[in-house]
């Protein structure tokens, strides 16, 4: 052996202190490497590993590496090998982490000695995307073969590796005997096989190829040619009776598609098409034959193709009788005496091979005159004949058949009855009659005559016979088997048609005769005429009447209809759509004539607003409330010059509110007067509220405002320093803002009473209040614009500190709770719809009114109507989607407003680049009175995603979370009288019956397919109120929407989210509570009030002269009433039970009966 190096290596062993050594030398030129196979493509991000081997050989040595493409960084390799040891294969594998094109390249597996070197390579393309491809390798599609083994290949080019599966006819293909399909070991084609063949396995076969990246399919059309087969049904005989229509078929099974003719044989052939053809597929038909049945023989089924011909024949039988054995006219057994009867049992030759009758006494009548037997083509004969029969042959006779190779027989009864004869007698009329007729009039004649046999009825007219003429029909009907009914109309009787009518009745030789004589009245020519021009005269004064009255109901019925007054009273309730919100239907509810209420016991007094459609009034109504004579109201009407669109939205208004019930901070319904709505007049009565929107308020009362939720003393406007916080109850409050109270006060207030106003020319001219809300900023025209008729009086206003501003929020998010469970939506919830009334209760307004608008076609085509666009959601924006969750953002504005006290959001930002500005995640900055947890709470609010936003169940009970539990519990018992009225027993729920207003429910598709419309606001509009309002675009359709929403359960426990106590400071209340702590109803479950211990800080808060504003004066009537307590309005009657902290097990059991109503 020829020694390559001189070099020599030694390997050393140890065993304890035992060592030995061995020399070695290489001598041999390495092996060439093994690249183990993998796939020479990769993607970016990919992980691949390349391993290299050689075999171990003895007394040499190999170093095994790689040598990789140059761009390859070392970082992105993790290498492994077991040189370190002795096996009979070394390797070293390289693994690439997180590919990139750079690794794409020639690597080369290097095995080298001191002898020389040996290398293998392998090529790694980098694919810049996922790479698959199908190409059929048969040449031919469809494949038609008729091989008992057919192969599909196809050529997979594939990276990832494609997973692929097969359909046959777009189902899934199992693997098993018959079909296998796989991939070639080396040419990696893809290859089903089919096996044993035939013509049902001609199928549309599908290669389905995915990899996870793309996915592909190839079909294949497979066709086996198959000789014909034929399915002409069982093999035995078909039998129908004669002239009857046979329908013969037989299934055809082929390839290609046998071609089907008939063949009759009867003697000689004949040949036939057939009648249908049904193709069930490209191998299969069914033929089918439809043929009068007239003759017996054979019936072919001849199918032929390329193949070969294929022929089933049945025999065709014909029966003269059903199933062909019976008795004919079998349903006449009925025969006077002396009549010739012959009863005829026929046989089928087929199937019998005599046939013959039994007398009643069981006698066999074979070989007697009674029976007379022959043969047709068909069948056996034997016939039953009697001469002039008598009553002795009434009784059962019996046909029997014997049957043809069988000791079988088969048999059919037949009872006769004869009857006696009877001479014929008329019996109507009983005696000749005469008549005497006007010209044209009607006439019927009736004779009716009994015998036996069955009289012959004959009419003669003058004595000679008749027949059916032009004016004169007879008719003959027989009654039973022995009366026999007959009659003459004549429809206008003529000159001609007078005369004697006689009826004959004949039976067996003998007759019955009856009379009619008919005579013309002497009439009078001029009398006949008189009387028709005063028909004709009187029945054009009809006509014209009716025609007049019909267009007069037509047209009312529109403008009723365009009003939405159609059905005001009883409603549609039967056309209530449950996918649909109650807004998209509200004119289909019913009117409770409980809330009826008489206009002249209603007063009216001042304007408190007013709109271009309609106006409010403060009036007094005599009576609406049992426990005040008088009563104090809100009255809204609609102008009898405004659009049928503004009193078909105060009507819809109104349907809601009858059936919504009634809550605390909701502005709740007292009554209406209707009597005169087909008319356009409509009044509506709600609860007044005195110091009018909160929105207004707050701007008067801005230089009075206590700021007790931050520390900057720049931010408080008022006079009043701010003092020093403190706990409202004795142990502590369970809220995370306590009151305040404040030493040192200066009591020097600005009176900001004044209401900024602009003015306007109506179509009459008349001067037309709008009321501002901000500065440059106009109410849509649609809007109630309520204002507060309230003045100072020379008076110091009240200071509003935070905490009413948090008690505000609460009451409205629970006010919106209670109408989101009722499944109303309110559409522009805003500061300048909440209403203030006494005892510092805010109460919401104009719910249910903004889409009502909104989506109406002659609102949406004027050029001036104003979208309160700053207060609205994304979606509402974007796709006119109004949901509850569009409620909630515009919730989060209201937050906005009530701590900015009422400055006009966004306002630097134009309405045209609002949406812009919204998309972009941007949102209004913290108010200057707002801490980080409410500004957190309108963050929530104003989240893009309807979805993520708060329920008002939530912002409520977050809301409730910040205020002390007795001022908090205050507010939820004032509402119990309400909810006790809510839960009376009686009624239908129809707001139960339709969908709440919740957004998954807009965008989710319906049975029905409902759809929202294109984006309702234009990118750029043409006109544009800088304060907020975006011009409507006009529209010619009108969105559907199709709410569903789940209601949700308030839990009032503050705890759950304020688990901790905070400790209470040196000072009991604020300045100026809005309600006097030590008046609070005391709570069995609220610390501070506990075995009614008051707040020994109460005495160490001076507090404000309180006859500068009574906006927060209880009202002392109320208070000494037991049945009012706690309550602005003494209709609603306070309960023992708290509804809301310990609910009833009633569902849908809202009633909207007002307590002391006018009966």
């Amino acid at each position: 052996m020829r020694t390559c190096s001189r070099n020599a290596y030694k390997c050393q062993g140890l065993r304890g202190s035992e060592k030995e050594w061995k020399h070695i030398r290489n001598v041999r030129v390495p092996p060439v490497p093994t690249i183990h196979r993998s796939t020479p493509l990769f993607l970016k991000g990919e992980n691949f590993t390349l391993s290299c081997s050689v075999a171990y050989q003895p007394d040499t040595v190999v170093n095994l590496y790689w040598v990789m493409p140059t761009n390859v960084r070392k970082d992105s390799v993790i290498a492994s090998s077991n040189d370190k040891e002795i096996h009979e294969t070394y390797y070293k594998n390289i693994t690439i982490i997180n590919a990139t094109k750079d690794h794409g390249g020639n690597y080369t597996c290097v095995a080298k000695n001191n002898c020389g070197e040996k290398s293998k390579s392998f090529v790694k393309q980098f694919l810049p995307e996922a790479r698959l491809k199908l190409t059929p390798l048969n040449r031919k599609n469809p494949i038609i073969t008729k091989q008992r083994i057919v192969k599909i290949n196809t050529e997979l080019e594939d990276y990832p590796p494609a997973n692929f599966y097969f359909l046959r006819n777009n189902v899934s293909l199992p693997q098993n005997n018959k079909f296998d399909f796989y991939r070639h070991p080396q040419t990696a084609d893809v290859i089903l096989s089919i096996k044993n063949t035939n013509v049902s396995d001609s199928a549309n076969y599908t290669l389905v190829v995915s990899n996870g990246y793309l996915k592909k399919n190839h079909t294949y059309e497979l066709l086996i040619k198959a000789k014909p087969t034929i399915d002409f049904g069982p093999k035995v005989d078909k039998k129908y009776e004669q002239n009857t229509q046979a329908s013969l078929q037989c299934v055809v099974t082929g390839y290609p598609l046998p071609e089907v003719t008939w063949i009759f044989s009867n003697g000689e052939d004949q040949t036939m098409p057939s009648t249908q053809i049904y193709m069930h597929s490209k191998y299969q038909e069914t033929a089918i034959l439809d043929i009068p049945v007239h003759a017996s023989g054979d019936i072919s089924c001849k199918a032929s193709n390329s193949e070969d011909t294929a022929v089933e024949t049945r025999r065709l039988l014909v029966y003269e009788i059903h199933n062909g054995f019976g008795i004919r006219n079998r349903e006449k057994s009925w025969f006077s005496e002396n009549e010739d009867v012959t009863i005829t049992c026929i046989a089928s030759i087929y199937d019998f091979y005599s046939v013959t009758w039994l007398g009643p006494d069981g006698e066999d009548l074979r070989g007697t005159n009674a029976v007379e037997y022959t043969n047709s083509s068909f069948s056996l004969l034997a016939k039953l004949k009697f001469s002039q029969i008598s009553l002795n042959h009434s009784g059962l006779y019996t046909c029997q058949g014997s049957k043809l190779n069988s000791s079988n027989t088969e048999s059919e009864d037949i009872n006769i009855t004869v009857a006696p004869l009877q001479s014929p007698i008329i019996k109507i009329p009983e005696d000749d009659q005469a008549i005497e007729v006007v010209t044209y009039q009607e006439v019927e004649l009736t004779c009716q005559a009994e015998g036996v046999p069955p009289p012959k009825l004959e009419w003669h007219k003058d004595g000679v016979l008749m027949d059916n003429e032009t004016n004169a029909k007879i008719y003959i009907h027989e009654i039973n088997r022995t009366i026999v009914n007959s009659s003459i109309r004549i429809d206008r009787l003529l000159e001609e048609n007078q005369g004697t009518y006689e009826c004959l009745a004949i039976s067996a030789g003998l007759t019955a005769t009856r009379l009619y004589t008919v005579a013309l009245k002497a009439s009078s020519y001029e009398l006949y005429l008189s009387i028709i021009l005063v028909v004709i005269f009187v029945l054009i004064i009809v006509v014209l009447y009716l025609m007049w009255r019909v267009r007069k109901d037509t047209q009312f019925r529109k403008e009723l209809k365009a009003s939405g007054l159609l059905y005001f009273n009883e409603g549609a309730t039967k056309s209530l759509n449950p996918d649909l919100g109650i807004d998209e239907q509200a004119d289909l509810l019913p009117y409770d004539e409980k809330f009826e209420f008489p206009a002249d016991k209603l007063i009216l007094g001042k304007q408190l607003g007013a709109g271009a459609f309609g106006v409010v009034y403060k009036a007094d109504a005599r009576g609406i409330i049992n426990a005040e004579e008088t009563t104090e109201v809100a009255v809204k009407m609609v102008k009898k010059t405004a659009d049928n669109m503004y009193i078909k939205a105060l009507a819809s208004e109104l349907k809601i509110m009858v059936h919504l019930g009634k809550h605390i901070n909701i502005v709740n319904l007292l009554g209406a007067c209707t009597k005169n709505v087909v008319k356009r007049e409509l009044i509506v009565i709600v609860e007044y509220c005195k110091f009018g929107n909160i929105h207004n308020y707050m701007q008067r009362h801005r230089e009075v405002f206590i700021d007790q939720l931050t520390d900057n003393k720049e931010k408080n406007l008022g006079r009043v320093n701010r003092g020093f916080s403190s706990s409202s109850g004795s142990t502590g409050a369970h809220s995370d803002y306590f009151a305040s109270c404040t030493q040192d006060t200066d009591h020097t207030f600005v009176n900001t009473a004044n209401t900024n106003r602009s003015t306007r020319k109506d179509n009459q001219n008349q001067q037309v209040e709008f009321v501002k809300v901000s500065e440059g900023y106009v109410q849509p025209e649609w809007r109630t614009n309520y204002e507060s008729d309230y003045s100072f009086d020379g008076r110091n206003p009240r200071p509003l500190t935070s905490r009413d501003l948090l008690v505000w929020a609460f009451q409205i998010a629970r006010g919106m709770e209670y109408l989101a469970s009722r499944k109303v939506l309110h559409g522009d919830l805003a500061a300048r719809n909440v209403l203030l009334a006494e005892d510092n209760i805010v109460k919401i307004c104009d719910f249910g009114l903004a889409r009502s608008i909104y989506k109406n076609d002659e609102y949406q085509k004027k050029e001036n109507c104003l979208l309160p666009v700053k207060w609205l959601a994304i979606e509402c924006m974007t796709d006119r989607i109004f949901s509850t969750q569009s409620d909630v953002w515009s919730f989060g504005i209201v937050l906005w407003e009530l701590f900015s006290l009422a400055k006009t959001p966004y306002p630097n930002i134009s309405p045209a680049h609002l949406l812009q500005w919204l998309s972009e995640g941007k949102r209004l900055e913290k108010p200057p009175y707002a801490d980080d947890r409410l500004y957190n709470v309108m963050m929530r609010c104003w989240e893009q995603k309807p979805t993520s936003r708060p329920s008002f169940s939530q912002l409520q009970e977050i809301l409730g979370g910040f205020l002390e539990d007795n001022v908090r519990n205050h507010y939820v018992d004032l509402n119990t009288a309400y909810m006790d009225t809510n839960v009376k027993p009686g009624g239908e729920d129809y707001l139960a019956m339709v969908c709440a207003p919740d957004y998954n429910n807009l965008v989710t598709p319906s049975p029905h397919h409902y759809v929202n419309d294109r984006s309702f606001f234009p990118t750029t509009p043409t006109q544009i109120d800088e304060e907020g309002y975006l011009q409507m675009s006009p529209a010619s359709r009108q969105n559907i929407f199709s709410p569903r929403a789940q209601d949700m359960k308030f839990d009032f426990d503050s705890r759950k989210f304020n688990p901790r106590v905070s400790e209470a400071s040196s000072c009991g209340s604020e300045l100026t509570p809005m309600l006097t702590l030590n008046n609070l109803p005391a709570r069995s479950g609220s610390e501070s009030d506990h075995e009614g211990n008051a707040s020994p800080y109460l005495n160490m808060c001076p507090r404000i002269d309180e006859e500068a504003d009574d906006v927060f004066e209880t009202n002392q009537n109320n208070a000494k009433n037991a049945l009012n307590t706690a309550h602005t309005n003494p209709t609603y009657i306070s309960l023992d039970v708290d509804i809301e902290k310990k609910p009833k097990d009633i569902i849908n059991s809202y009633i909207n009966v007002p307590n002391g109503l006018v009966k």
